[in-house]
């Protein structure tokens, strides 16, 4: 039972939690984009998102489950929706806008950093060692993201796992609204493929066969991977100190590889880090005004 595993203030066991006004505010604001598109496929997207709206809140205002592993999905269903969140970008960003804005975002990159990193990176130091460990570390986006929520949620209960949820989520939500409204494809699509030494491992092959099967044009800036690994990272650091160092080089291999790999323009990551820090300080004020003194700590 929910009473058998909580070390924080308790959990109100019946109606929406601030991880669910989240959700119910983000599907709203893509709606809308998509409706005031006034075209068949955003009154589709917006017809769709009014029908999950409902069923969110039908769901949000049911008692919470007391299986471990229910409770752990119902705290953590907000990130696990963003894979197919994420799907819809490609056709949503194109409603308003015909094509990206990578030219905008190069010259803020040049006024910036005083080139382009994406290039500048992998050609300053191409060594396969190091293009394989920032490879790795572009990879471990799929377990720092859940890794945080299980830390939270199996040394500080329930409550920390929602507000792991909840910083994650948000980070994801900023960046998504950001590709919604304003497409950047990213360098991957114009830059060509890093070559020579750091392009012949193994880590590097898996990483551009993932991203060639299942990414959405239009979804670079700001970085949601850099954004979400960090927020994670952060939320992670906020439960265990141990757990943070160990995820560490991960995480910051990631933020590193993102740019090294031609994924993303030095920006994107640098805006994702704002994002992430932004979202982990926001989260407790968020949570309270959404969801009470309950969310106070």
């Amino acid at each position: 039972m929910i009473n058998e595993f909580r070390t924080e203030t308790a959990m109100s066991e019946v109606g929406p939690l601030a991880v669910d006004y989240l959700v119910l505010a983000y599907v709203a604001v893509t709606g809308l984009v998509a409706l005031t598109s006034l075209s068949a496929l955003g009154i589709g997207i917006a017809l769709a998102h009014a029908l999950a709206m409902g069923f969110i809140w039908w769901w949000a205002r049911r008692s919470l489950p007391s299986h471990r592993l229910a409770l752990f999905f119902r705290l953590f269903y907000p990130v696990a929706l963003t894979p197919l969140l994420y799907l819809e970008l490609a056709p949503l960003n194109q409603l308003h806008v015909t094509g990206y804005f990578d030219a905008t975002v190069m010259q803020w990159e040049q006024s910036l950093f005083g080139t382009q990193l994406a290039l500048a990176f992998s050609e300053w130091y191409g060594r396969l060692w190091f293009s394989e460990m920032l490879h790795l570390g572009y990879l471990s986006y799929y377990f720092i993201v859940p890794g945080a929520a299980a830390t939270a949620f199996l040394l500080k209960g329930p409550r920390a796992l929602e507000r792991a949820s909840f910083t994650i989520a948000l980070s994801f939500f900023v960046c998504y609204v950001c590709f919604s409204v304003f497409p950047v494809a990213g360098p991957r699509y114009d830059f060509p493929l890093i070559a020579g030494e750091a392009s012949n491992g193994r880590m590097f092959t898996l990483v551009h066969t993932i991203l060639e099967s299942g990414s959405s044009k239009g979804t670079a800036f700001p970085s949601s991977h850099v954004a979400a690994t960090l927020s994670a990272w952060f939320a992670t650091g906020r439960e265990s100190k141990r757990v943070f160092w160990i995820m560490a080089p991960f995480a910051v291999s990631l933020a590193l590889g993102t740019v090294f790999g031609r994924f993303h323009y030095g920006i994107d990551a640098t805006v994702g880090l704002v994002v992430a820090i932004a979202a982990y300080l926001a989260t407790p004020w968020l949570m309270r005004r959404l969801d009470g003194e309950r969310a106070a700590t």
